[in-house]
């Protein structure tokens, strides 16, 4: 279920959810959204990239699912699925 996480609020619940510390006093909202998108990529990669943009996966751009499959599996690997694609047309 895709979740959008438009707000310090959403992040701080996410962050309880998962054992992630609260925001430090000076860090800006886009610094703890990224510092807690990356505690989460190693549990969940989709939640992960949900944090860093904003919003659920059923709102990313195109870019943004490309750059979601690109972190999961490598930007070679897809280039290699996308070679043997063309091959098979």
């Amino acid at each position: 279920m895709p979740i959008d996480f438009s707000d310090i609020n959403s992040l701080k619940s996410a962050a309880k959810v998962h054992g992630f510390r609260q925001p430090n006093e000076n860090e800006t909202e886009n610094e703890y959204r990224q510092a807690l998108a990356d505690f989460v990529k190693p549990i969940d990669q989709v939640e992960s990239m949900e944090i860093r943009a904003g919003r659920g996966w059923d709102k990313w751009s195109e870019q943004q699912e490309v750059d979601c499959l690109m972190d999961a599996v490598g930007a070679d690997t897809l280039l290699d699925i996308c070679m043997n694609i063309n091959k098979e047309k």
